[in-house]
Order: structure tokens, then C-alpha cells, then sequence
């Protein structure tokens, strides 16, 4: 791997090695050397493409409750913000249970 260079891929999840926190990668600023990330609960960090490496996450598939809200057809007429945020609180809900 050449210096700069990391193995994040934006809307890609992962998991730290030894952690079950999921996590998405939302954006890569390669000037920065920064990852921006956002766990299913919705906090977002920023990690230095050094603690990527320190932090090994492991590509893993989106969680089911994810995958269900994603899945919403945009263009379906039942389909609105307030709908899309009552969704990700019913996921989350169905992940802290």
C-alpha cells in the first residue's frame, strides 16, 4: 500500500477488529488524510487515515435495519423526509433491543 493510500471505500461498512460498532464511510479527503464516518446511531467522526490503519476494520455488510431503510423507493409517493427519519428511529430502535 502506498503511502496516502487506505482500504476505506465510501457507503462501504465496516467493523473495528475487535469491536461490533458498525460504521459507514461516508466520505475519504485524501489532502486531509482524513475518513469521515458515521455509525448506525448517526454520530459521524473523523478519523486520520493513521488510525484507520491502528483501527483494522473489516468490511462487513450493512446491518438488515440499514438495508431496509435504504431500500425506501424515493420516487414512491409514500416516500418523504418524515418517513425516511420515522424509519431510521424504528431501526435503531429494533438495534437496542
Amino acid at each position: 500500500m502506498m503511502s496516502g493510500q487506505i482500504s476505506a471505500e465510501i457507503s462501504h461498512w465496516y467493523r473495528p477488529l475487535n469491536q461490533e460498532n458498525l460504521f459507514e464511510v461516508v466520505s475519504i479527503d485524501y489532502d486531509r488524510q482524513k475518513i469521515e464516518i458515521e455509525f448506525f446511531n448517526g454520530d459521524i467522526e473523523e478519523m486520520g487515515f493513521n488510525g484507520w490503519k491502528v483501527t483494522a476494520p473489516i468490511e462487513v455488510q450493512p446491518p438488515q435495519a440499514w438495508l431496509e431503510i435504504s431500500n425506501l423507493e424515493q420516487d414512491d409517493p409514500a416516500f418523504n423526509a418524515y418517513a425516511l427519519s420515522e424509519a431510521i428511529k424504528q431501526g435503531k430502535a429494533k438495534l437496542a433491543n
